[in-house]
């Protein structure tokens, strides 16, 4: 029983109804509209947002990683003691740089790591302020190195020739003495040997020198063979500092001694102490030990050697603050690139959450016109009742009837076409199918009736065995029938299912080899296309099956933008896909015309390419309703 606003709508006037619909119509549109604009727009901010997000950061990790390069550089070129002010990179970019990373991601979790490049980056400034007092340093010293050494070489060499020039002239002064005592006449010859044995047994005080100078010379070119600071301290108080001392004594004067040589010795002694130990130099002979002072030599060395253990130390100290700054920026590079793919699936959703939602007002926006025009349809058939009941305007539901009585006729026309192409194939299925199976059993019934007094009981085994299978070929058949008229696993279980089933029953059937790949697409689809479309595959597979003579096929399914492309293809003898087209519908047959109607009907599109002798390949595509 209707109910009462039903039955009211259905008695006013159905032109107030579509006002309705229309103004409804209107109404959601624009509410359509303006949820589809907000939706859009916000997605478009996000998106842009999201764009803006990821170049910034982009652009800060690559500033950051060049920075850091640029840093490491100009740390290799101070370690080379290279020191270029010029090119030094702006120290509290780096700084900045972490910092505007830290305000770009916002992330609570990233704080301890931000804190640690940081400190980092501070620690590295630290190393690259030490690592150019260092450069400057070791660049004012070593020069000085070589000029110092080449004056304690002058000296020594200055030494040796004094030395030599002395032990000449003392050697000199032996002879003469010498030939004195052997002209003196007046000693007996046992007299006159022991004196000259007594003159030469003497020893010679400038050939101690000289020993003493050469140890001292081979000391002071050790000084450069050194590689540790502590060893210097070896060579300096103890070996240099005694050959000193014991030359020292060698030179002094006796009492009443004049000699010219050792006064120069003694001075040049001093101009090598001061060259080697620098200005300002103290021996303390208690300690035993020698004070530097300034410039010299020994002392350019030791800072030397103390700059190049100190640059060991700040290069391993920079590796180790590189190492984990590479360690600390890849934990944030990760992390980031996590945010940004958390970002990139909120924006999908938010579009996922928007269809879902224009959706379901398109779905019930749906009903509700499908309800008011059901109201509408029956309001109008209520007044199309009245107005025959009323023999009011007579003629124009004349005209109107005998319009509609004409387009039933054209109807009916095309069903009772399709219901007689239907009906002929149906019976071209059961002449040529069941009609044979059925006409064999009935000779074999015949063979029994006439052998049923005398056969061979096996005989007659083997007959029936015969006949059954002919009755089991007869009850397939009937079911293919039966499933061609209408596929009940496509009812059932739904296209991708029925596919797989046609698939196997075809490669069981024609004995060939088939490849399947499909997609999922039991959801793409309404019940009326996927009944178009396995009737299309099943077309396409019966006539390989019957006319291609195929011994492998292949039946791939994809999905695309908004479509889902079908391909068949086999590897039999192909025909000529124009000259067939060319033909009349009576000559070519009903297989590739209704392939084309159904595709057509679907919305797609279909290509047929086949190579006579090679292959054929049908492709068509059904859009995603």
């Amino acid at each position: 029983m209707k109910t009462q606003p039903a039955a009211k709508i259905r008695e006013g006037n159905p032109i107030k109804l579509v006002w309705l619909i229309t103004l409804l119509s209107f109404s959601v549109g624009v509410f359509m509209v303006y949820l589809v604009w907000s939706t859009l727009t916000g997605i478009r901010t996000e998106r842009e947002d999201l764009f803006e997000f990821k170049e910034n950061i982009i652009s800060i990790q690559t500033k950051l990683e060049n920075s850091l390069a640029e840093q490491k550089s100009e740390l290799a070129d101070l370690l080379e003691s290279k020191v270029n002010n010029k090119n030094q990179v702006e120290d509290y970019l780096l700084i900045n740089l972490i910092q505007d990373y830290r305000r770009a991601v916002s992330d609570p979790d990233l704080i301890p790591a931000f804190d640690e490049l940081e400190s980092s980056i501070n620690s590295l400034l630290i190393i690259k302020n030490k690592l150019t007092w260092w450069a400057s340093a070791y660049s004012r010293t070593v020069p000085r190195i070589a000029p110092a050494r080449k004056e304690v070489e002058s000296i020594l060499s200055r030494i040796l020739e004094t030395v030599d020039k002395a032990e000449g002239q003392q050697r000199l002064e032996r002879a003469v003495k010498i030939r004195a005592i052997k002209g003196n006449t007046s000693q007996g010859i046992k007299q006159v040997d022991t004196d000259i044995i007594s003159e030469l047994a003497e020893p010679n005080v400038f050939s101690i020198i000289r020993r003493d100078i050469t140890d001292l010379v081979q000391l002071s070119e050790r000084l450069h063979a050194v590689s540790e600071a502590d060893n210097l301290a070896d060579l300096k108080d103890n070996r240099i500092r005694t050959l000193l001392a014991r030359v020292r004594k060698n030179t002094q004067l006796s009492e009443g001694e004049k000699s010219s040589e050792k006064n120069q010795l003694y001075s040049l002694l001093d101009d090598y102490e001061t060259a080697m130990f620098g200005q300002g130099y103290s021996i303390d002979n208690d300690h035993q030990t020698i004070v530097l002072g300034y410039d010299g030599e020994y002392g350019l060395i030791l800072d030397r050697l103390k700059m190049e253990a100190e640059k060991a130390s700040l290069q391993s100290e920079a590796n180790r603050i590189y190492d984990r700054l590479g360690t600390t920026l890849n934990d944030v590079t990760g992390r980031t690139n996590v945010l940004t793919q958390q970002e990139v699936l909120k924006v999908e959703k938010i579009l996922g959450q928007t269809w879902r939602t224009m959706v379901i007002i398109w779905i019930v926006t749906s009903l509700i016109y499908a309800m008011l025009v059901y109201e509408i349809i029956m309001a109008a058939r209520h007044q199309i009742k009245a107005i025959e009941d009323s023999n009011i305007e007579l003629e124009e539901m004349a005209d109107e009837l005998k319009k509609s009585e004409e387009r039933l006729h054209r109807l009916s026309s095309d069903l009772f076409s399709v219901q007689e192409n239907e009906r002929k194939r149906i019976s071209f299925e059961l002449h040529d199918e069941l009609g044979q199976s059925m006409a064999a059993l009935k000779l074999q019934v015949g063979s029994i009736a006439r052998k049923l007094g005398d056969a061979d009981p096996e005989e007659l085994r083997l007959v029936c065995d015969e006949m059954r299978g002919n009755i089991n070929q007869i009850i397939e058949n009937v079911r293919r029938l039966a499933r061609d008229l209408s596929p009940v696993v496509l009812d059932d279980l739904g296209l991708q299912a029925a596919i797989e089933y046609l698939v196997n029953n075809f490669a069981k059937i024609y004995n060939v080899e088939i490849k399947y790949q499909q997609a999922d697409i039991n959801h793409l689809f309404n019940e009326d296309s996927q009944r178009i479309i396995y009737r299309i595959l099943q077309e396409a597979l019966t006539n390989i099956g019957k006319h291609a003579q195929a011994k492998h096929v292949s039946l791939f399914i994809e999905e695309e933008d908004r479509a889902v492309r079908f391909t068949v293809k086999d590897d039999g003898r192909g025909f000529n896909v124009q000259k067939t087209l060319d033909k009349k519908d009576t000559e070519r047959g009903m297989g590739l015309a209704a392939m084309s109607e159904r595709v057509r009907i679907l919305g797609g599109k279909i290509n047929i390419v086949s190579r006579p002798g090679i292959d054929t390949t049908v492709t068509f595509t059904a859009p995603i309703k």
